[in-house]
């Protein structure tokens, strides 16, 4: 499915299914339609306190003025050009705020990017990838689970954005499947003050879940379920990525880790954020440790 820029646009979503050189392309694409998005902004933001400076400047002249005739004069010759500043700096307001509604979230794009390219030997060139990535704000009113209040008074809002997934076939028959879920809490709370003033406080959480899905041929890997215990003592994860959920049936493989720290996507991660595409890289690699194990013992069995 061709890559309709302008859908994109109005939709916000990335949908589409074809060979990694080709969702390449799309993501550069959308990478250079981001980046002409934040210079246009810092254009019209500059524009609209440039405007908002002069017509600030005009007005304090205006009140240095007399009712003389030569300054009767200059307030008639200042008045127009003052509106028309004025209008002018509403206006490019308007145009900034519109292209800070097209501005996406690097990180989203650059994940998807990262992980395949990291992928890409084990994927081949003519696999079929199929992408999804959502640039919805993650507390839209359609991503809300619901509502509720919190023993200490608090108005919380709970949010999930399933934002990116990626799903394909590898060169060894195995279906994998890719997911990242972001969450998100809203709190608020208004109280009355000593003074008698009311006064509101909002405070939000984030963290984010990422999920690995192995689909495998249960012939080759007998007894997989039974490996449960091997695989959480072989799971190497960055710090502050914990396992959240682990299951193992007869034909597939499930984890998902929780990141409650701030995460991103590098390719040259800064401060202390957590390195999101190299935790799904360990992330697979931890689930295909458990897979050889589960050939050796089939070997064994065979052997024996």
């Amino acid at each position: 499915m061709a890559f309709n820029i302008d859908r994109f646009r109005e939709e916000r979503v990335y949908r589409c299914s074809g060979p990694i050189r080709e969702l390449q392309e799309d993501l550069e694409r959308l990478r250079l339609l981001d980046m002409d998005v934040e210079q246009s902004r810092r254009k019209w933001r500059k524009s609209a306190w440039g405007c908002l400076a002069a017509t600030v400047a005009i007005f304090i002249y205006r009140m240095t003025l007399d009712e003389g005739l030569e300054d009767a004069l200059a307030q008639r010759l200042t008045l127009w050009p003052g509106l028309v500043l004025l209008a002018g700096t509403v206006g490019c307001f308007v145009v900034y705020l519109r292209f800070r509604r097209l501005d996406l979230e690097n990180r989203r794009y650059t994940l998807a990017s990262q992980v395949i390219h990291r992928l890409r030997r084990d994927i081949g060139p003519d696999a079929s990838v199929r992408l999804e990535l959502d640039f919805t704000p993650a507390d839209s009113s359609e991503k809300l689970l619901g509502k509720h209040t919190t023993p200490s008074g608090w108005n919380a809002e709970n949010f999930s954005d399933p934002w990116f997934s990626l799903q394909t076939r590898l060169l060894d028959g195995t279906h994998l499947r890719i997911a990242m879920v972001q969450r998100l809490m809203k709190r608020s709370r208004t109280r009355r003050s000593a003074s008698g003033k009311y006064k509101t406080k909002h405070r939000q959480d984030s963290w984010a879940l990422l999920q690995v899905q192995l689909r495998v041929k249960a012939a080759r890997h007998q007894d997989l379920a039974l490996l449960e215990p091997e695989a959480r003592r072989a799971m190497r994860l960055p710090e502050d990525v914990a396992v959240d959920k682990l299951q193992l049936g007869e034909d597939r493989m499930f984890l998902r880790t929780l990141v409650e720290k701030d995460w991103d996507a590098g390719p040259n991660v800064q401060g202390d954020a957590v390195d999101a595409p190299k935790t799904v890289v360990m992330m697979l690699l931890s689930l295909y440790q458990v897979l050889n194990s589960s050939r050796q013992l089939r070997q064994q069995a065979k052997a024996s």
